[in-house]
């Protein structure tokens, strides 16, 4: 089994270079990871250097144009651009350096989205969709490496960069677990196979044309790297449009990351349906999802109508006799 990667290089430029490398090492140094921080801090960084920044003297005129929300830009990802620097600021604070400290922290982006929750026949008609992926010269491995992609994620419940970012050292077949290392939070975990998954696994592991081509990523791109995110998002929306599953557009899902709610759900609904306690798996399912805690799980745990009967029936069995009935004719 592989270790953690080092960080990339920092690249700093600008003349704050020197304390935002001192910034991101010394959090770096008690064990947070600060990758989101670091690339933030490297945008700022070129935009003082693409603005002639000389002296950080210079640095507060230009601000409040770094503030500004970019076109396309999400309310998340502005909330976050500004919350990064406004942290960097006070950092910089404490060498006496005069830069905006004290300005008004935006207001934080809504995150009452409700993710799309698959049926189980739409998983069928999705992953279907998936395994007729076709040869092509720009990518003769695709329909060898995409279908395995999207079994993992729906599978498994991975996250899609956890998947895209397998070596081939993560993944035992002989044991039949992925080691997931360096995910959200920092956590490490090891994700068991299904029988029927890690059967797939072995026959993919063993093809010739994946063998030959000697990646050190389980799922190689066609240069020999990893898969973007954003490829996986196209071929999902193909996916859908095949599968007559309707898109609602940006912002209104269904998204890549609702396959990993739909098997928290599904996986609670089976749990249900075999008469198991579900405050007593839900610890388990938490851990599996790499969660720092239940709050986290509770949040996929999102009921559909096909889920819905089942659990209802467990509660039922159990709690049914806690509140009265109500009738509508009595209300």
């Amino acid at each position: 089994m592989r270790k953690k990667t080092d960080f990339p290089p920092l690249c700093f430029n600008s003349p704050f270079a020197d304390f935002a490398r001192d910034y991101i090492e010394q959090h770096r140094a008690v064990g947070k990871k600060y990758s989101v921080d670091a690339v933030y801090l490297e945008q700022f960084d070129k935009y003082c250097v693409d603005s002639n920044i000389a002296y950080i003297s210079q640095v507060p005129e230009l601000f409040d144009k770094w503030r500004q929300k970019r076109p396309h830009e999400t309310d998340t990802s502005h909330n976050i651009r500004n919350r990064i620097l406004r942290k960097f600021f006070k950092f910089l604070h404490n060498y006496d350096i005069a830069v905006p400290s004290t300005f008004h922290p935006l207001p934080r982006p809504d995150k009452s989205f409700v993710p799309y929750i698959f049926t189980r026949d739409e998983i069928v008609k999705l992953l279907t969709a998936a395994t007729k992926v076709k040869r092509n010269d720009h990518n003769p491995l695709a329909p060898l490496t995409i279908p395995l992609i999207f079994k993992t994620l729906y599978c498994c419940g991975l996250r899609v960069s956890e998947v895209l970012q397998l070596r081939n050292e993560d993944v035992d077949l002989q044991r039949g677990t992925l080691q997931i290392l360096d995910s959200k939070g920092g956590k490490d975990r090891l994700v068991p196979l299904s029988e029927s998954l890690l059967q797939l696994f072995l026959e993919y592991s063993a093809n010739e044309k994946i063998r030959a081509f000697g990646s050190e990523y389980f799922f190689p791109s066609v240069d020999g790297g990893r898969y973007a995110s954003c490829t996986m998002y196209g071929r999902f929306r193909e996916f859908l449009w095949k599968a007559g599953i309707p898109h609602g557009g940006r912002g209104s899902g269904p998204r890549l990351h609702d396959l990993r709610h739909t098997f928290a759900v599904h996986t609670l609904d089976n749990w249900a349906r075999q008469g198991k306690d579900l405050y007593v798996c839900l610890p388990i399912l938490s851990v599996y999802l790499g969660h720092k805690n239940l709050l986290s799980t509770q949040k996929y745990l999102r009921l559909t109508p096909e889920s819905y009967h089942s659990m209802l029936n467990s509660y039922g069995e159990h709690f049914g006799d806690v509140f009265p009935e109500v009738r509508y004719e009595e209300v």
